[in-house]
């Protein structure tokens, strides 16, 4: 079991890595919407009926492939709202709901991006530990190491960051907290998460009740005791109603909450899965941090579907893709030649068919008109994937 003093190190370390991130973030996103395209954000903002503030962070949360403009706009406008509800307004003048904009808009780039990546990564560890958990039949260090597991990832990764939160969030309650990281993390809406809630709070506390068995068996000593203490007064922190949890249990619920990967043995535990894996879990897919990790992701999934169903979303995420890199300032040539060359190199195409053809794509782009390069781009690359990847020449 992790020692009081060895939590509180770990959480001031968490507390420090996410002030430095924080500062990094909000410095990013203040300098970076400042580029953002004024026809692209008053577009989104007539579209999706939001302050234009919040459509230009929706287009920055979007471009570093957090999430889709509306989710991102939905999530902003989901807080502006909350805050109203609570007598908390943030005043309806630019610079104000710019403000608000950049601080939330850090919130969920953090929260939907790298917050959910360490959780992932120390998720796959602790299903290890879990599988096959049935009865009261664990050993002692095996009850021991999912507790001390469990404990880590709860008190000293996440418990930080939703203090944190709860500072940044005038008035939200615990039970705002579960809905607003339990989203990101298992990807339900809010109405599955709401239904959820009781039978995830019953099988954490019984998964926590069978550990606690398996301890009893050991032989007495102050550290066992302190442990079987620390279990009891965790499963009747559990048991409170959401509202009024304990910020320790909330983070507990979260851990409990978090999809497993699936591993295709039939001894998983019926105390953890609670109709969800991962939303990774055994798919064949890249990493997602750069443009062309999400353009490889994309071509295969275009493989499921058939005909124009599937033409439609290849130029989709094709033409988000070449707004990231247009973004990052690339020429239009530029950002064609490297689609093409990483996907040579992720799918296995002939490496001697690109030359030629990012020769003529160049020339192509050069004598197209600046306002046609964007759909042209688009359709290169759509024309390279299909012939070379799908098999099938385009007319």
């Amino acid at each position: 079991m992790l020692h009081e003093s060895d939590i509180q190190k770990l959480v001031v370390e968490s507390r420090q890595r996410l002030v430095k991130e924080f500062a990094e973030k909000y410095a990013n996103f203040r300098e970076r919407v400042k580029r953002v395209p004024e026809a692209d954000a008053r577009k989104i903002s007539k579209e999706l009926s939001c302050p234009l503030e919040i459509a230009m962070i929706a287009y920055l949360i979007n471009m570093d492939g957090i999430m889709g403009v509306k989710h991102a706009v939905r999530l902003l406008s989901a807080e502006l709202q909350r805050r109203a509800n609570v007598g908390e307004n943030v005043p309806n003048l630019p610079g104000n709901i710019m403000e608000f904009s950049l601080t939330e808009g850090r919130w969920i780039s953090h929260v939907y991006g790298s917050f959910v990546r360490q959780l992932e990564i120390q998720v796959r560890e602790l299903a290890n530990l879990e599988e096959g958990i049935e009865g009261t039949s664990i050993e002692v260090e095996r009850a021991l190491s999912i507790i001390t597991a469990r404990t880590k990832m709860s008190e000293t990764t996440i418990a930080p960051v939703i203090e944190e939160w709860s500072k940044e969030h005038p008035k939200a309650t615990n039970k705002d907290a579960l809905l607003s990281f339990g989203q990101a993390i298992t990807k339900w809406n809010e109405s599955t998460l709401n239904g959820k809630f009781l039978q995830v709070q019953r099988r954490n506390q019984a998964l926590f009740r069978i550990l606690r068995e398996s301890l009893l068996t050991a032989s007495d000593s102050f550290a066992m005791d302190a442990a079987i203490n620390r279990v009891d007064t965790l499963i009747e922190e559990l048991g409170c109603p959401f509202n009024e949890m304990t910020l320790r249990a909330v983070s507990h619920f979260l851990v409990h909450i978090a999809p497993r990967q699936a591993t295709g043995r039939g001894d998983r535990s019926s105390y953890v899965t609670v109709g969800v894996s991962s939303t990774r879990g055994n798919k064949a897919e890249p990493d997602l941090n750069s443009p062309f990790d999400f353009l490889e992701r994309d071509v295969k999934l275009a493989k499921r579907r058939r005909g124009e169903e599937r033409n439609e979303y290849l130029r989709e995420k094709i033409a988000r893709v070449l707004r990231v890199l247009k973004y990052q300032e690339n020429t239009h040539a530029e950002s064609v030649e490297k689609c093409m060359t990483e996907l040579v190199d992720r799918l296995g195409i002939e490496a001697s068919k690109v030359d030629k053809l990012v020769e003529d794509s160049k020339v192509a782009i050069a004598s197209a008109p600046e306002a046609e390069r964007d759909s042209l781009s688009v359709t290169i690359v759509f024309d390279f994937v299909t012939s070379n990847v799908f098999g099938e020449e385009v007319a």
